[in-house]
């Protein structure tokens, strides 16, 4: 994914259909991540979904109902009866063979049989939003699902080396400087530069402003942990993230424009890490300031 990516974002809103009662993996976005690596649906996206490299430009949700999602915070099996429909999307940058690999179908994996349904396709062009319509409003963003922030992206780029072997674990009272920050790292996700200093220099400064700007109109954030699979010991492996909303404006012009890009990305391409198997899942709405 270089920096001659078209800006353009694919969003495929999709249903699956267990013909048989099933049990979900956990996460539950395994389901379509097989169907990919296996080259049943969307095989290009298989080198992304493999890629190691940090900020992917890619979001495959976990599997649900509406804002329900299929996520344990237990051991529990997730029994899921023959016939329920099951919502998700996956979100990826512009591929040239992605028209002919939008396909429906009934597929076998490891984890049952299922009828695929494409509900929609999203097409976002980043070059062509426009933002100065919504400078009257208040932004409001809804963690759908726990939202995995390390308020490390907040240290100078110069002190990151200082710190790298310190690990203070993730945020659960994110500062809206902390979720900006990650949103700008969305945004360039999709240009493959988020490791480079020009863009983590970029991404502190832009934090540091809108924490100085911002005013919090009200929130209700609380913690959420979840199981994302087992170790190779087979023990469970957790993560815990943050979930609920937060509504704020910021007072600077320019700020705020890039804030409401970035955050109009991050619904497509998720916020912080995990995104790949459907944590980070957020909802943003401008709402009109009275």
């Amino acid at each position: 994914m270089g920096q001659n990516l078209s800006m353009h974002i694919f969003k495929v809103n999709y249903s699956l259909i267990p013909l048989h009662d099933v049990i979900l993996p956990v996460p539950s976005s395994k389901v379509l991540k097989n169907l990919i690596l296996s080259g049943k649906f969307l095989p290009s996206l298989a080198k992304l979904v493999e890629s190691e490299i940090k900020s992917k430009p890619l979001f495959i949700s976990a599997l649900g109902n509406g804002e329900f999602r299929y996520l344990s915070d237990d051991d529990k099996i997730m029994n899921v009866k023959a016939n329920s429909r099951l919502n998700g999307f996956v979100s990826f940058p512009y591929i040239d063979e992605v028209y002919n690999e939008i396909s429906e179908g009934v597929y076998e994996t490891p984890y049952g049989k299922f009828s695929l349904i494409v509900n929609s396709v999203e097409i976002l062009d980043i070059q062509r939003m426009r933002i100065e319509d919504y400078m009257n409003y208040n932004i409001y963003v809804k963690f759908v699902t726990p939202v995995i922030l390390s308020s490390k992206i907040l240290l100078p780029p110069s002190l990151k080396d200082r710190y790298k072997n310190i690990k203070p674990g993730f945020s659960l009272l994110p500062s809206v400087g902390l979720i900006i920050a990650y949103a700008y790292r969305s945004y360039y996700s999709i240009l493959g530069r988020t490791d480079e200093q020009e863009w983590a220099t970029r991404a502190f400064k832009l934090s540091v402003l809108s924490n100085a700007l911002a005013k919090i109109v009200g929130f209700n954030l609380s913690p959420k942990t979840v199981i994302i699979g087992r170790d190779e010991k087979n023990n469970l492996r957790k993560s815990r993230g943050v979930v609920g909303w937060i509504e704020f404006n910021i007072a600077e012009r320019k700020i705020k424009k890039m804030a409401i890009k970035c955050f109009t990305i991050s619904s497509y391409l998720g916020l912080g890490k995990s995104r790949g198997i459907g944590l980070g899942e957020i909802r943003v709405t401008l709402k009109k300031t009275k």
